[in-house]
């Protein structure tokens, strides 16, 4: 099993731990070897995990001392608080972890104190720290929202203090976004393949609903179909193929990296007229979409190519490689606080939307069409 996977299992074991109160605030975890040997894995795996759990204020290092879980916050005084909210749906992410280290850096050098919350994808948690931030007096709000479910909470609350949405949006100018250029990082992506000669071109995402919904996969959406049609090539809805909505609001790892987006891939491979070349929502599609290929007895990228999005550390670690679209998170999260700091500082008005450039890489599941 991959690093990748091993360390997000460590940490949703340590936070069930923590919540189920195994170890409840200002106790000492076991030492990194006692909690390496309990999983299995090594140090530098290990450390994966709690770096994250710290990063978001549930774990603290002592020097000398050894690691420890946080009490819960008090709540702090609201008079001159220069203090930033990072609002993220799922720290587990890689951007979202990319975009804090950009974010954390940016505040210090604004002269902010950080805190960090993480939704796990829950909405009612969501709204309870957006609330937590406007009546803990936070001088500013940075958000990755889950879908459009607090949208309401939110517009009223970027009436008082500013907020800035990171990736996605609330499809509102009311609420600033940063975010990857996810149409034009699509659309260069389908003109790769296209350049290659592919002409069935399928892509492979959550849900339509999110299609709709979520900003950024919208924008990926939207940038694939225009690359068709400037390409002069029909779209053919059979082509899009969903994870579906239970799969969607869960993590590749809850049920095995090679079986999340198996039959998704499956059900375009199995089509009269499939797919030559197909895009992924994001990189961790790729293992499942590809043990599909090869069941199918064919292979990547000699009978279909794979592109991704993220650039994610699995990018490297699969056979082939994977080619896709490389996001700069940290510059997201550097220009979400750079804003904030201008509103708060000098009263500048944020625009509606700051994009930040992303970067194909060619790597390994590309290929000529050569039928």
């Amino acid at each position: 099993m991959s690093t990748q996977v091993r360390y997000k299992e460590i940490y949703r074991a340590l936070m069930r731990d923590i919540a189920e109160g195994v170890f409840s605030g200002g106790e000492k975890l076991p030492t990194e070897q006692a909690l390496a040997e309990r999983f299995g894995v090594t140090r530098q795996t290990l450390l994966k995990a709690l770096n994250i759990m710290k990063l978001e204020g549930t774990l603290r290092s002592e020097q000398g001392r050894g690691t420890f879980v946080n009490a819960p916050a008090a709540p702090r005084p609201a008079s001159g608080l220069r203090q930033l909210v990072y609002i993220a749906s799922n720290l587990q992410e890689s951007l979202a972890h990319r975009a804090l280290v950009g974010v954390e850096s940016a505040a210090h050098r604004h002269g902010f104190s950080l805190v960090t919350c993480n939704t796990r994808n829950d909405a009612e948690r969501e709204a309870e720290y957006l609330r937590r931030a406007r009546s803990g007096g936070a001088a500013g709000i940075i958000l990755i929202p889950y879908f459009q479910r607090n949208r309401e909470l939110a517009l009223r609350i970027a009436a008082e203090l500013p907020l800035v949405c990171l990736d996605n949006s609330f499809a509102t100018d009311a609420i600033p976004l940063v975010a990857s250029d996810n149409f034009r990082a699509s659309y260069e992506a389908t003109r790769h393949l296209i350049g290659l000669g592919h002409r069935r071109i399928g892509f492979l995402l959550t849900t339509l609903e999110a299609a709709r919904e979520v900003d950024s996969v919208r924008n990926r959406f939207e940038g694939y179909r225009q690359a068709l049609a400037d390409a002069k090539l029909e779209f053919d809805p059979a082509l899009i193929s969903e994870l579906g909505p239970a799969l969607s609001h869960m993590r590749p790892s809850d049920v095995g990296l090679e079986l999340f987006s198996y039959p998704a891939m499956n059900r375009l491979l199995h089509l009269p007229c499939p797919p030559t070349a197909v895009l992924l929502l994001w990189d961790e599609l790729a293992p499942g979409a590809i043990a599909a290929i090869r069941d199918t007895r064919r292979e990547v990228p000699r009978d279909v190519s794979l592109v991704g999005f993220n650039d994610d550390e699995l990018c490297t670690l699969i056979t082939p490689r994977l080619s896709t679209v490389r996001q700069d998170g940290e510059a997201m999260g550097e220009a979400a606080v750079r804003l904030l700091a201008e509103r708060i500082n000098r009263n500048t008005p944020i625009p509606p939307r700051t994009l930040v450039p992303s970067r194909f890489i060619n790597r390994a599941t590309t290929t000529s069409l050569t039928k």
